[in-house]
């Protein structure tokens, strides 16, 4: 195009000043002097663009500019050239004239160009009769170009990113980031004994603006790097010396990343320093003694199995499921004709022709002979069933109904897992309407807590897949597989949603193809039915393969479904920007959401400010609840009639949106408060069935429901009149990283399969429409599936349930190689690890007695442990609180609005000594459990208001102590506890009051709290910062009682030289905007004295030249033979504990006639008895008092301990100090008695570790 100058107007298709496709460029000034002189005006192209006009035309933003702008526009249009492209805007004169209503005016047009990187540059022309006023005018038009663009104040945003490096890939193709080059270096400094790097910083001139880095290790200059910045310069600098050192010795590199794995490569933390009294180490010496000399110690079994010592006796048969009398002929005779009796009745009975008609309209029907020749002719039928068909609901009744048909109804039993606990129980509660019983006759559940049995023979069971392998680890118990004849009475296995792939879902596949060869070679056929909608079945296919490697056969059935017509962010959300509503765009997680998901040209022309930050990830964004809440009330006002179902990645997320929905920050066009005609529903695992259970009712006439769900209501569940999905495709996701210990639950994107499964529930009864909080481009790029569980989340409890399972002759590493998708080794071998450090397996990676114990309880290893050490030392209601807290979510809401309030009420429920997340959540429980188990409901609910606790997360932590303590009781725990004066056989479940009488020892519940985080430590390094076992710098969670927001004031208490020491439950890490460098947070954290760490936190205590070393990471020093003391009250403990879980293994062996393997013993017995296989190694009812005694006189140090530490930190304080002589440091021993017992008092320690004399050269055990 050519330039506008003096001598021409522009040329141009379109009046002056609209955007070119074309950048306007400089021109000469003109030759015309000041007053108009030289040749005559030309005529210029209309219209007049004043100031009327431009603001007509161009003044289109939505969002307010600021005064200044519009006041001095050429000063704004200056700045920001300057910013954007590093020199000023070029402006062109023009003298002329435009013709208007048959006159000229004369006029001074003025065009102001800026050349920028956009597709479109900016043209601003301004027409005036004083030059300088035309300029001003020109500067106008560009400025609201430039706000309308969202750049005016915005302007870096067009620089061109820069390419800094931030990796580099080392010779062995491993690609290694800053923060593990960084580490190398430390390592590789202390290594070799040098100081820690220096880096010096030069800025650089002649290429343009950067800095180089230069590192001197050891005085020499052995590194150099670049950047825009010093951080980066420093980046690129850490990088190249890692490259350069690795390829010189790739050795050193390779020990560097073992080391790491350990966090070995990070040397040793910040010394701990340990100090307690005198009197306090004598009491601690006479226990040791004590235990030295107890039965229990002395009959403790050798840590390790050897295959000679394994007790190979034959166990006694395990006893069927069902009785023997009800396993003869005649009975399932006679059940077969009660079964085709009742079908007969159910045929003809006209109250049920609708349902029968509805069953028999379902497509699954059309193709009812061939699914049942097909599952008949086949050992695993491979079922793809489009959604809409009955897979669910029918296969398994069309399978029995044939049984039953040929007078063979009690030979069939169909067990069909679902994924889900509300699944298992809403379908088969529809199944059994469908068939015109109530649950409990041919149709039964059993899900985690809850169960439903069916009668026996002829029957169909629901039940979550983690259910059934429970039933299977049952069944399997024994050695070998004599204990599957329990599972001869299942003649079908329906696996429902397999494409879903859950850790127990792969597990399942593994066993029933174990169950299917075993069952085949003994001439007991079972049929297995894999059913999915979305399902690639050729992985499926070739798993299943028979013997001559033909691949599994898929039967396809068509589905039932309506069209749905799917909407994205691009085609909804400017309808709802330009209503009522418009006032969301306004709010800042709405406008990030746009500007990431729609791009900042398309969300800036809605009205949407840029992002000041549009580098962030898309897994740092929070999700626009004020959006979702908008696109709700949007649906609901575009249509008349039909339910609403949102899917939603949790239950902040589902908590958030009905605030949104209930309490908007502006009008969204309805009022959803208004209950005639809006009911809101919350599908969650967390939600009391019966809630739950409301949706699937008709609701009253008028009422339009609004479902907020997980991706629980994404398959086998189908909720009536559900037309309309909104669906912001995201889910929880569990990530966990063996080697740092790292779990965590993030919101991550679904797979495109998951969508179009979401997008099909609004078509299962008409014509529906899909809403997605996503664009249309995200959309389509979305990948296929999800990553399988199994590759991707803590292998811990996977490898239990193996053991449990009992292979024969597959170790627990081939029998997860063996799964449809294997995991890595290194995860295999990290989760063998934690069970060896918790102490459920041991070092040849065999199930210990306690392995065996926690194998009893609901819950994974540490907290098994927590709750087992809880019923021993008489606090079991309490551990039994600390473990369902610590296994589910904080009860503890925090509102947006309110985060401060929130925060405030937990940080009151903490105790003041013991500051810690688990206990100021235990303390609120049990002042509501207070008003709730007395039926002071109302008060109850207003607690939980006032306090910001979620009473459906209460509710299920009341739940899972029920069930846990069931647990203990079924196992044999209660037996032994409390000196063994309780009943264990108490079908009462109530915690008895004698294992109660130390609930209230904070250092004790503290104690329990460590033994569930092992190995999870951190102590302080500085006034934010925190180092761990392998991270050298962390940081405690904001929402932490221990944050030291809300921690300040308890730093006057802390002794001088001791490090502050910290449990936590998991390490969470996100990247803080603007920062570029992740950040990890410690969750859910425990203030520990160092007492507490070592006797029941540590793993491993290492006696060293200059006191302890805690799991090869934690240095504690202080007084040599207290310290001494301490680890030797660890040991004899530890030995005692094998003792006691050896024990009740072997009653649980003598009650039910099975057989455990018996170890040696650790100490030869006195009589010389040989013949082990005699001994009935049960407790004795003298062990179980000495475990009581034991566990006392531990509680009673750990709280004499703590009351010292108190006292030390008073007089540190400037108070009076508790006189040593006082009542508080009398020695609380039973009468006669040093310790628990009654042996005399030796005045030193007789099993010193250390010698005598002092020496370096013996200081090391």
């Amino acid at each position: 195009m050519p330039q506008p100058s003096h001598s021409q107007p522009p040329r141009s298709n379109r009046p002056p000043g609209q955007r070119s496709s074309q950048v306007a460029g400089p021109s000469r000034p003109s030759g015309r002097g000041r007053g108009g002189k030289g040749p005559s005006r030309k005529a210029l192209e209309g219209p007049i663009h004043d100031e009327a006009f431009i603001v007509r035309e161009y003044k289109k933003s939505l969002l307010p500019l600021k005064p200044v702008h519009e006041s001095t526009p050429k000063s704004s249009l200056g700045n920001f050239a300057m910013v954007a492209i590093g020199k000023p805007p070029a402006y062109k004169f023009s003298d002329g004239f435009i013709t208007q209503e048959s006159r000229s005016i004369p006029i001074w047009r003025q065009v102001a160009s800026v050349t920028i990187n956009l597709e479109v540059p900016i043209i601003g022309v301004g027409d005036h009769n004083e030059k300088k006023q035309a300029e001003r005018l020109a500067a106008l038009s560009a400025v609201y170009q430039l706000h309308e663009l969202g750049l005016l104040e915005n302007a870096k945003k067009l620089h061109p990113k820069t390419t800094d490096q931030s990796d580099v890939t080392l010779s062995d193709g491993t690609v290694v980031g800053y923060e593990r080059a960084r580490n190398f270096m430390d390592y590789y400094c202390r290594r070799y004994n040098f100081g820690k790097p220096e880096i010096t910083f030069e800025e650089l001139r002649k290429a343009g603006s950067g800095w180089e880095a230069m590192m001197t290790v050891g005085g020499r200059r052995i590194g150099l790097g670049s950047g825009s910045t010093k951080k980066a310069a420093q980046v690129t600098c850490y990088l190249d010396v890692t490259q350069y050192l690795e390829s010189c010795d790739q050795e050193l590199w390779k020990s560097f990343v073992l080391a790491a794995k350990s966090g070995a490569d990070l040397g040793l933390a910040p010394k701990i320093f340990f100090q307690m009294s005198d009197r306090l180490d004598d009491e601690i010496r006479d226990l040791c003694v004590d235990i030295k000399k107890s039965n229990l110690y002395r009959n403790r079994p050798a840590s390790v199995a050897t295959r000679a010592s394994l007790d190979e006796r034959t166990a006694t048969a395990t006893v069927s499921h069902f009785a023997a009398r009800r396993n003869s002929t005649e009975f399932v005779a006679e059940k077969s004709r009660q079964l085709l009796h009742r079908r007969q009745v159910y045929l003809i009975d006209p109250n049920l022709e609708r349902m029968r008609n509805t069953r028999m309209s379902l497509p699954v029907y059309t193709r009812a002979a061939d699914i049942i020749s097909h599952i008949h002719d086949n050992e695993v039928t491979i079922c793809m069933a489009a959604t809409g068909s009955g897979k669910t609901t029918q296969i398994p009744q069309l399978i029995l109904d044939e049984f039953i048909d040929r007078g063979e109804g009690a030979h069939c039993n169909v067990v069909c897992t679902q994924p889900r606990r509300l699944a298992a129980i809403s379908v088969a509660d529809r199944v059994a309407k469908e068939r015109g019983e109530t649950l409990g006759r041919s149709v039964g559940y059993q899900v985690r807590f809850e169960a439903k049995f069916p009668e026996e023979h002829g029957s169909i069971t629901f039940c979550t897949t983690g259910i059934f392998l429970k039933r299977l680890q049952t069944a399997l118990s024994d050695n070998h597989l004599s204990g599957i004849r329990s599972l001869d009475d299942v003649t079908h296995v329906v696996v429902d949603e397999v494409h879903e792939r859950d850790v127990d879902t792969d597990l399942l596949l593994v066993v029933l193809k174990r169950l299917l060869a075993d069952r085949k070679a003994r001439n007991k056929p079972i049929k297995i039915i894999l059913m999915s909608a979305t399902i690639d079945p050729t992985l499926f296919q070739t798993y299943f393969s028979d013997e001559y490697k033909r691949p599994a056969e898929v039967i396809e059935i068509p589905g039932r479904s309506f069209p749905v017509n799917k909407h994205f962010m691009e085609d909804f959300v400017p309808k709802i920007a330009s209503g009522t509503t418009s006032w969301i765009l306004g709010q800042e997680s709405v406008s990030k959401y746009l500007n990431k998901e729609l791009g900042s040209i398309s969300a800036t022309a809605l009205g949407v400010r840029p992002s000041r930050n549009p580098d962030a990830r898309e897994e740092d964004l929070e999700l626009p609840f004020p959006l979702i809440a908008a696109t709700i009330s949007h649906v609901l006002q575009v249509s008349n009639d039909g339910h609403v179902l949102v899917f939603l990645p949790g239950w902040d997320d589902i908590m958030a949106v009905q605030r949104n929905l209930l309490q908007p920050l502006g009008p969204l066009g309805l009022n959803l408060s208004d209950t005639s005609k809006f009911s809101i529903h919350i599908l969650h695992s967390t939600i009391p069935l019966a809630e739950q259970q409301v949706i699937f009712e008709p609701p009253p006439v008028g009422v339009r429901r609004i479902i907020l769900a997980t991706n629980i209501a994404e398959t086998s569940i189908t909720i009536p009149d559900v037309v309309y999905v909104v669906d912001t495709a995201k889910i929880k996701e569990q990530r966990y990283d063996p080697e740092r210990h790292m779990s965590s639950l993030v919101s991550a994107w679904v797979g495109s399969s998951n969508l179009n499964q979401r997008a099909g529930r609004a078509g299962r009864h008409r014509s529906g429409e899909y809403f997605g909080i996503i664009s249309r481009a995200h959309a389509a790029a979305l990948h296929p599936y999800q990553t399988v569980e199994m590759k991707r989340v803590d292998l811990s409890n996977v490898v239990m349930h193996v053991k449990a399972l009992n292979f024969p002759g597959m170790a627990v590493e081939d029998v997860l190689a063996a799964t449809i998708e294997a995991p890595h080794p290194e995860r295999v071998a990290a989760a063998m690890k934690d069970l060896q450090m918790v102490g459920a397996l041991d070092s040849d990676k065999n199930l210990t007695s306690l392995g065996r114990v926690l194998l009893q309880l609901p819950v994974e290893a540490q907290m098994g442990r927590l709750v087992l050490y809880g019923s021993f030392f008489r606090c079991l209601d309490q551990a039994l609180t600390l473990a369902a807290i610590l296994t589910n979510r904080d009860p503890f809401v925090s509102p947006m609005h309110l985060k401060a309030e929130a925060a405030a009420k937990k940080n009151s429920w903490t105790p003041p000594d013991f500051r810690s997340d688990a206990l100021a959540t235990l303390q609120a429980y049990n002042a509501w459990w207070t008003m709730q188990s007395r039926g002071e409901y109302i008060s109850a609910n207003r607690f939980c208001s006032e306090n910001f606790l979620a009473k459906p997360t209460l509710l299920m932590i009341q739940k899972i102590k029920g069930h846990l303590l069931q647990g203990l009781y079924h196992a044999g725990v209660i037996d032994v506890s409390a000196g063994g004066v309780i009943d264990g056989s108490n079908k009462v479940l109530v915690v008895p009051p004698e294992l109660n009488e130390n609930g209230d020892s904070l250092p004790l519940l503290s104690a329990l709290i460590s033994i569930a985080s092992q190995p999870k430590f951190a102590i302080r390094t500085g006034e934010k910062t925190y180092r761990t076992s392998q991270d050298k710098v962390t940081f405690i969670h904001p929402s932490s009682v221990n944050h030291r927001k809300r921690e300040l004031l308890d730093q006057e208490g802390v002794s001088p030289g001791e490090k502050q020491l910290f449990a936590f439950s998991e390490k969470r890490q996100n990247v803080s905007v603007g920062s570029g460098g992740a950040q990890t947070f410690l969750m859910t954290t425990t203030r520990l004295d160092p007492m507490t760490y070592m006797l029941f936190g540590a793993y491993k205590l290492e006696v060293t030249e200059r006191g302890l070393e805690c799991d090869n990471w934690l240095p504690i020093v202080g007084n040599l033979d207290a310290l001494d003391d301490v680890q030797r009250l660890k040991s004899l403990m530890e030995g005692s504990m094998l003792r006691v879980f050896e024990g009740i293994i072997m009653g649980r062996r003598h009650r039910k006639g099975q057989a455990f393997p018996v170890l040696p013993r650790e100490e030869e017995s006195e009589s010389g008895d040989e013949d082990d296989d005699r001994t009935d190694y049960s407790m004795s009812r003298e062990e179980v008092k000495e475990l009581d005694l034991m566990t006392r006189d531990v509680v009673r140090i750990l709280n004499r301990y703590s009351d010292e530490r108190a006292a030390t930190q008073s007089r540190n304080n400037s108070r009076p100090a508790t006189p040593m002589g006082s009542p508080l440091f009398q020695p609380m021993r039973l009468p006669g008695s040093l310790s628990g017992y009654s042996t005399p008092n030796y005045g030193g320690s007789a099993y010193n570790s250390r010698p005598g004399t002092p020496s370096k050269l013996s200081r090391r055990f």
